[in-house]
């Protein structure tokens, strides 16, 4: 179980940290002394997750659970998403994309998960086979990871101030890394299960 809970939390955390439009707009509120916008922004994607969460599990329980192959089959294009996502994390870290110009809020972050077609993708290729690999255990870690991830991504930068961009490139390539290590070890487990 505590495996299964470190092991969601880790891939919260790569998820979380890649330069993105979410990450990029709490960047700069927690720089600029704007913390809560930056908590906030971060509560509204994390929201958005869980809906997209909520609704992979309704298709599990409905379909999914009684067919493991075809688990695998979205677990391989969820293994690609990973590798696209780590491959585009490390564009934008050597490009250092870090700043926005718009004003974070729940809804922002809300609205920019719940319609990005990369967290429709994700959580379609991914969520199932998380749920069905790790169970609500690495579930929950996942979640609290997100959580505590936004916390502390918000409280660094805000004490980091300006100097945040040398930081950002640092955790950007190790979550290029840990992405493309959980794109490995999903692959591995959709041929898994496409083979039982």
């Amino acid at each position: 179980m505590i495996q299964q809970i470190l092991a969601g939390a880790a891939l919260g955390i790569s998820l979380a940290a890649p330069p993105g439009p979410v990450i990029a707009v709490m960047a700069t509120a927690a720089t600029r002394g704007r913390s809560r916008e930056s908590i906030l922004t971060a509560l509204g994607a994390i929201s958005a997750d869980a809906m997209w969460l909520s609704l992979v599990t309704l298709g599990f329980l409905a379909y999914l659970r009684d067919h493991p192959k075809a688990v695998g089959v979205l677990g391989l294009g969820g293994a690609a998403l990973l590798f696209w996502m780590a491959w585009l994390g490390w564009k934008a870290a050597r490009a250092g994309n870090y700043e926005s110009n718009l004003r974070g809020s729940f809804r922002l972050g809300f609205l920019t998960v719940l319609t990005s077609p990369f967290s429709f993708a994700w959580w379609m290729g991914n969520g199932a086979l998380l749920i069905a690999t790790w169970g609500p255990p690495g579930v929950a870690g996942m979640f609290v990871a997100l959580i505590a991830y936004a916390f502390l991504f918000t409280v660094a930068f805000a004490w980091l101030g300006k100097k945040f961009e040398h930081t950002a490139v640092v955790i950007a390539y190790v979550s290029v890394v840990m992405l493309a290590g959980f794109g490995v070890h999903i692959a591995m487990e959709s041929a898994r299960l496409l083979r039982g």
